[in-house]
């Protein structure tokens, strides 16, 4: 299991079946979950950087990731059955 799944089951632990089944057959999914993972990353990096645009970045990243998780949620969500 790649860096992103891991993020993403770990962001979504309710969804695991879900995020696994859409992972299997979905690289566009794979890749917004590479994504999150990597924002999660550049977000903890400037969290400890003292480089003047800390904060700045800090709400970027925090943006991007909240951003990334509707997406996520929003191609699980699409991913289900419908109901009967």
């Amino acid at each position: 299991m790649d860096e992103g799944m891991t993020a993403v089951r770990r962001q979504f632990p309710a969804r695991i079946k879900a995020i696994d089944d859409l992972s299997a057959r979905s690289e566009d999914f794979r890749e917004i979950c590479r994504d999150f993972a990597d924002a999660q990353s550049a977000l903890q990096k400037w969290n400890v950087s003292t480089d003047p645009k800390r904060g700045e970045r800090v709400v970027e990243y925090q943006e991007l990731i909240a951003e990334l998780s509707k997406e996520i949620e929003g191609a699980l969500d699409a991913s289900l059955p419908p109901p009967r």
